[in-house]
């Protein structure tokens, strides 16, 4: 990326009708090119679905076999129009689509629509996707696929697509998917799940993923942005879209896939994708607050949550199940999700011990059924009320069995009604089984503004992203550090290389105001012999010739020499196999030891990476990733997220070590990688020692 904070890029519109997108988005008029009378093509379920759909503009078909189409006329081609259309869907095959293209782009047309795969067994370099995106672009008009489903804008009943969705109220979840089936699995199934924009993006010709968010984020009625991503192809925009999203408390929820090798390849080969380091994308979820999920079932558990009850307030979860042992799974498996329950006042003990049956523990969660022949609903009622109240609750769930047309205690569902309008949290309601079939019910209790999902798990997991979304810290753009080097001698210095020599790293790392153990390169036994007695022993011995990789495995080490005579005798076995240039360095004091690395993103660019260090690394093998550059603050929120970081508080009479240091060396260490990026395609900084006093870096990598 071009810029350290790509969040700062001016995308964002405060109406959609200013977005580029809009006239392809929300057309007056569409011409369907390759329009059929024919039952079962593809271009009348296009023409079908628009008209049934209720779109309100003007609809030309085009295609030069008929006259007429449904009794209105139609056009032999785009040119034959009585006016320049919005948009353009194109029901056409591959090799037709080109020369569709470029005559709606002589007409003027707002946008375009390809369902075409774009590929062609005998095409010429440059390929036909190469072209199309080349026209595209010059153009500046914007293009919806190929190789997708099209797209549903609920809020404009444009419903431009050869699928057919059921008819259902918008809603305020944009869904981003660059899979068709997974924009028809999730958009065309369950009712409980409403949308006010669908898109399936597909190759993306001209309009990425970013594009479609910040449409979507300026659309009055978006709540929350659900994506199904195989890439980004547009990293700095999709940054921006993130940023304006956090700032507009707009929950962003991500399935990415890829993260695999093989996958990342199936990506690849099936929309053009280039997937891209999954740690790097982690991090910029992680820098954003984009709620990342692990597959469309928690993504649509979470989007429909987030679209029902919002952003929750201050405190924790509050429950009341219909079942004992259910509430102690509910238990069992909230941890793991990430969720705690709410502790309970003692007013509000006392309440529920009030209502609930002898026999029935009042606490949180709470299972109220007691004998079968209680008034349920004025049981349940009172207890939620009661949860609602108190003011450690976020959120309050309610657990009961109900399917379409059945259930034990349908009184609940009217309490669930009626909690909704007079609880002063948010309600979930929860079914414990994924598969129930209940969606009718669940559409309906949707209407009233309550969330229902089917499986505990789900339901958990949805709760604990909500929770972590809203505890998510943004962090501010990070200042550059002062004093920054002369970056010209550096850039000249990498040039034609593979690798700096160790000392070349160390000094290069020194130059950018890091903490650097102080070293001397000597080619002399009698050079070494000074400076060692220059740095004060003990010293560090390593071998410095060229190229040489993985010292400490071949005898290139020795560390600890406390006097002259131990460094003679090290020098001369070291020398004797590995040449007699050596680098010293002062022996840094036992303390904790962390590594440093950084990787360059083919997407995002530089991202650190922090984690234990030499040797810690087989005690403590989790790593944390932060898009550089990076603040101290920002570091440090994640080092603390490392195991190895306890070490760093003291503890059975250690002294406690400066984080805030290692979270500083840190940020400069970014700032470096930034700095030289585009030089380098690795760095390594291991061991950095870390004691009560100091921070200091003790050996260097960079690749370049």
């Amino acid at each position: 990326m071009n810029t350290p904070w790509p969040h700062k890029r001016k995308t964002s519109v405060g109406t959609p009708d200013g977005h580029w997108m809009h006239r392809m988005l929300n057309p007056a008029s569409i011409a369907l090119v390759g329009a059929s009378a024919r039952p079962g093509a593809l271009g009348r379920s296009v023409h079908d679905l628009l008209r049934h759909g209720g779109f309100p503009g003007v609809l030309y078909p085009v295609n030069h076999k008929y006259p007429q189409i449904h009794g209105a006329p139609c056009y032999p081609d785009l040119r034959s129009l009585p006016e320049a259309p919005d948009l353009v869907v194109m029901v056409v095959g591959s090799r037709s689509v080109e020369s569709v293209v470029r005559d709606a782009m002589d007409v003027g047309a707002g946008g375009i629509v390809i369902f075409a795969s774009n590929y062609l067994e005998d095409d010429t370099e440059p390929a036909l996707l190469c072209r199309l995106k080349d026209l595209s672009a010059a153009a500046g008009i914007p293009v919806c696929g190929g190789n997708g489903m099209g797209f549903y804008n609920y809020a404009a009943r444009a419903l431009v697509s050869f699928d057919t969705p059921p008819e259902r109220p918008g809603g305020n979840i944009a869904l981003i998917a660059h899979s068709g089936s997974v924009m028809t699995y999730l958009a065309n199934t369950d009712p409980r799940m409403m949308f006010n924009l669908v898109v399936s993006p597909g190759q993306e010709i001209n309009g990425t993923a970013a594009d479609y968010m910040h449409y979507a984020l300026a659309m009055p009625d978006t709540r929350v942005i659900a994506l199904f991503l195989e890439t980004v192809r547009d990293p700095e925009g999709f940054c921006a879209a993130l940023y304006e999203a956090r700032q507009r408390r707009i929950p962003v929820v991500i399935v990415k896939v890829g993260a695999t090798e093989q996958s990342a390849r199936l990506a690849a080969s099936h929309s053009g994708a280039v997937a891209g380091r999954d740690s790097a994308f982690q991090a910029i979820c992680d820098r954003y607050g984009a709620i990342r999920v692990r597959d469309i079932d928690e993504l649509s558990a979470t989007a429909l949550l987030l679209s029902h009850v919002g952003v929750p307030g201050p405190g924790d979860l509050s429950g009341i199940l219909d079942s004992g042992g259910l509430r102690e799974q509910m238990i069992d498996l909230a941890p793991a999700a990430g969720v705690r329950f709410a502790r309970l006042t003692e007013t509000s003990r006392a309440g529920l011990a009030e209502v609930l049956e002898h026999g029935l523990v009042a606490e949180n969660p709470v299972d109220a059924m007691g004998a079968i022949n209680v008034d349920v609903g004025s049981l349940f009622s009172r207890c939620l009320g009661i949860l609602g109240d108190d003011p450690g609750t976020a959120m309050v769930s309610l657990e009961f069995e109900f399917r379409d047309g059945f259930s034990q205690y349908p009184q609940l569902l009217e309490v669930a009604r009626d909690c909704a309008n007079r609880l002063p949290r948010p309600l979930v309601v929860i079914n414990s089984t994924a598969s129930v079939g209940n969606s009718r019910e669940a559409a309906a209790l949707g209407r009233h503004g309550i969330p229902v999902i089917n499986g505990i798990s789900n339901a958990l997991a949805a709760i604990g992203n909500a929770f972590r979304y809203r505890d998510n810290r943004l962090f501010p753009c990070p200042e550059r550090p002062a004093g920054s080097p002369d970056l010209s001698r550096w850039r000249a210095l990498v040039r034609g290389r593979t690798s700096l020599e160790e000392a070349d790293a160390l000094e290069l790392v020194r130059d950018h105001g890091l903490p650097v153990a102080p070293f001397a390169v000597a080619d002399s036994l009698e050079a070494a012999c000074s400076a060692a007695f220059d740095l004060g022993y003990p010293v560090v011995l390593k071998s410095a010739r060229p190229g040489l990789k993985h010292k400490s495995d071949q005898g290139g080490v020795r560390t600890d020499l406390r006097d002259r005579e131990n460094l003679v005798q090290a020098y001369a076995e070291m020398a004797a196999s590995l040449g007699p240039r050596m680098l010293i360095a002062s022996m840094a004091g036992p303390g904790v030891e962390l590594g440093f690395g950084m990787i360059n993103d083919g997407q995002f660019g530089p991202v650190l990476m922090l984690g234990a260090g030499g040797i810690h690394v087989e005690l403590f093998s989790e790593r944390q990733y932060v898009p550089a550059p990076c603040s101290g603050q920002e570091a440090l929120h994640a080092l603390r997220k490392l195991n190895v970081s306890k070490l760093l508080e003291g503890g059975r009479g250690r002294a406690p070590c400066r984080i805030d240091l290692v979270a500083e060396t840190a940020s400069r260490f970014s700032w470096l990688a930034h700095d030289l990026r585009g030089c380098w395609s690795e760095m390594d900084l291991n061991p950095v020692i870390v004691t009560p006093d100091a921070c200091t870096i003790v050996d260097a990598l960079i690749i370049t």
